[in-house]
């Protein structure tokens, strides 16, 4: 592997040590998606109605995050260590580049899980960190074998002494990104999600008609609807076109068992005011566990 790697810095082209560029592709474009809906919430009037600030505040959070992670995917997109005869450019951003040349390292460790992480660092505070299993990671260690000899061959001695990965690990790598992605996903879709829906709703009133079954006085999470908050009174209503539903607007402890009773009284159908967006999502998308229940913010034949 050494001869191997000699040969090729002695070459006149430099070589680039670095990791898969699928993973920052990816986030590249997800950044790029979250910034691209932060700007359209911004200047979708339609979607918020009269709801001002949760137009401004949501649509600048999106922008915020989506912004702050295209930099840093863009960032990681240029990230490398560029081998030449002579000496290293490390890239660690798009306007970040550091020049290292022969004998100025003189400090080496390893870390991360399996210790696959080599950091190499130089009395002035510049320096390198790669992995072993990047691509062309074999033509850097023969840069160092030839330019950072004794630093090197220290910290050589040490590794082998270490516990480490002995190849790589793609399948848990794959894992533990869908689970890092899936986590900020979820995390924008109730935070501020949860909050662009709500409006929403407040903006997309609609009625339909729906054959009551059957309604009891109930408690409620605000967990349930909103995402977040404390337990409140309500009215569970059974029906068979519509599904289950919660009447909660207009609803308190004092009046609950009363609205129950009404509609136990008229059952039938009945003429319901619900939030358009979360309705759509109950009646096209009911295979989805985390959806929030349907706004209801009125029913016939009850004051």
């Amino acid at each position: 592997m050494t001869g191997e790697a000699t040969s090729v810095v002695r070459g006149e082209r430099p070589v680039t040590v670095r990791g898969s560029m699928i993973t920052p592709i990816a986030w590249t474009a997800l950044s790029a998606g979250v910034f691209a809906t932060g700007l359209w919430l911004a200047w979708s009037r339609d979607v918020f109605g009269a709801a001002v600030f949760t137009r401004v505040w949501t649509s600048g959070m999106l922008l915020l995050v989506g912004t702050l992670a295209l930099v840093s995917s863009v960032s990681a997109l240029f990230a490398g260590v560029r081998v030449f005869p002579d000496r290293l450019e490390v890239t660690r951003g798009i306007f970040r580049t550091q020049v290292i040349r022969p004998g100025e390292l003189v400090h080496f460790r390893a870390s991360g899980k399996g210790n696959t992480v080599i950091s190499g660092v130089t009395a002035r505070g510049r320096g390198f960190t790669t992995d072993r299993y990047h691509r062309h990671h074999d033509v850097l260690v023969g840069w160092l074998e030839q330019n950072a000899a004794e630093p090197w061959a220290e910290f050589s001695d040490f590794f082998s002494k270490l516990t480490v990965q002995t190849r790589p690990r793609p399948v848990y790598r794959l894992f533990t990104m869908v689970l890092i992605v899936g986590f900020f996903i979820v995390s924008l879709l109730m935070f501020p999600g949860l909050w662009v829906a709500v409006a929403y709703d407040d903006a997309h009133k609609q009625q339909v008609t729906c054959t009551i079954t059957a309604a009891e006085a109930v408690t409620v999470s605000n967990r349930s609807t909103r995402g977040i908050g404390s337990s409140h009174p309500a009215v569970a209503i059974d029906t068979s076109e519509c599904g289950p539903l919660t009447l909660s607007r207009g609803v308190d402890s004092e009046n609950q068992d009363a609205v129950a009773r009404t509609l136990n009284r008229t059952e039938g159908p009945h003429v319901f005011t619900v939030g358009g967006g979360s309705f759509w999502f109950r009646t096209h998308t009911p295979w989805l566990r985390f959806v929030p229940a349907p706004t209801i913010y009125s029913v016939d034949g009850v004051g």
